[in-house]
């Protein structure tokens, strides 16, 4: 999941040598002690010299400080439903169902629980790495995920809404597979659907049990 960025720097060295006109009638010849390019080596003036180089996370740190000047915030935050101000109204059903969701120690999650009829929010989690969290009662219908994962979750208000994002190591999705919260009859009466996931990067390989694809930051958030 690591997306690495290397910028190169080449540096091109261009020597020009400018030689004025001889003139035998006006001046004397004249002889200038050269020094000795052997080899096709230039003068140590010359030699190329290896840009500094910079450590990763004072790069970071950087990073996290301009977002920080620019409003951003970082909190602790615990296992649990994000603040209503993350552009969502939480909906709740009297039905004993529930999303379980299991996180491994390569990153945490945020989940979005999407009305796929409506593509509204109905729940906003924070799940952090190495913990389970069960998304409980969700109201009968057919749903989709949404989600980041990623270290350092920051958050910012933009136009009276919250929005947020990871800076460290982001990755955002969205599941392309519905999840059927509709009670199922039978011949019994009827049997209650729930859902299990299990989410995780190892090394930079992503770890899910539901098929997904990338979105951006933005769609994310909307």
């Amino acid at each position: 999941m690591k997306l690495k960025l290397i910028f190169g720097i080449s540096i091109f060295c261009c020597l020009t040598a400018c030689f004025p006109e001889n003139n035998s009638n006006d001046r004397q010849e004249s002889h200038t002690p050269s020094k000795n390019y052997s080899d096709g080596n230039l003068d140590e003036t010359f030699t190329e010299k290896e840009p500094p180089k910079i450590d990763p996370e004072e790069q970071f740190k950087n990073y996290k400080d301009s977002l920080m000047k620019d409003g951003w915030e970082e909190k602790e935050i615990q296992d649990g439903q994000l603040p209503n101000c993350y552009n969502f109204k939480p909906a709740y059903g009297n039905i004993n169902n529930s999303l379980d969701v299991h996180v491994g120690g390569g990153t945490a999650v945020v989940i979005k629980v999407m009305n796929a009829q409506t593509d509204k929010c109905i729940r906003y989690v924070y799940i952090n790495s190495k913990s389970s969290y069960s998304i409980k009662n969700i109201p009968p219908g057919k749903y989709n995920l949404k989600i980041a994962y990623g270290k350092n979750w920051l958050s910012k208000v933009e136009n009276g809404k919250c929005v947020g994002k990871f800076i460290r190591n982001p990755l955002y999705q969205e599941g392309t597979e519905i999840m059927d919260f509709n009670l199922v009859y039978n011949e019994n009466g009827y049997s209650i659907p729930s859902f299990s996931l299990q989410l995780d990067v190892v090394s930079d390989d992503l770890h899910n049990s539901f098929e997904s694809e990338n979105i951006s930051e933005e769609d994310f958030n909307k």
